[in-house]
């Protein structure tokens, strides 16, 4: 069961983006699991170029070259699999081969990265990362058709 918070406008984004800071300086092994922080991170991060439904429909797809893909059929186009493991390394980004051509798609691994303003001490940003990913992956397989 699929739960999908409609975005009526762009003008919610700050406050979305002050939750997600809030959660990458308090995530913890027990929120990694959390349905919403996927949710957040879609609406962050992915929304505005592949839509609210994940079709590739978003306010900001008629700007770019290439059409958004469709993460509706995702499991469709690899014979009914989720590839969650090969979509986690296209989310980040931070290892695909220059070779295989130009990349379309910003790389969130590194944004992911980035430290977060007042969080001190010990802070393990490359879990965060993996962790935000995931949850990403998760919430993307939950889009499936």
């Amino acid at each position: 069961m699929r739960a999908f918070r409609k975005v009526q406008s762009m003008a919610g984004l700050p406050a979305a983006f002050a939750l997600a800071g809030l959660l990458a300086a308090g995530a913890g092994a027990q929120e990694n699991d959390d349905f919403h922080l996927g949710e957040i991170e879609y609406e962050i991060s992915c929304l505005s170029c592949h839509g609210i439904d994940g079709r590739g429909d978003g306010p900001d797809a008629a700007h770019l070259d290439k059409k958004p893909a469709d993460l509706t059929s995702i499991a469709r186009a690899n014979g009914g699999v989720f590839p969650t493991e090969r979509l986690a390394l296209v989310i980040d980004g931070r290892d695909l081969v220059a070779a295989h051509g130009a990349r379309e798609m910003p790389v969130w691994g590194e944004r992911y990265r980035v430290p977060v303003p007042g969080v001190e001490g010990e802070f393990d940003f490359e879990a965060d990362a993996r962790a935000k990913i995931d949850a990403l992956v998760r919430y993307i397989e939950g889009l499936q058709e």
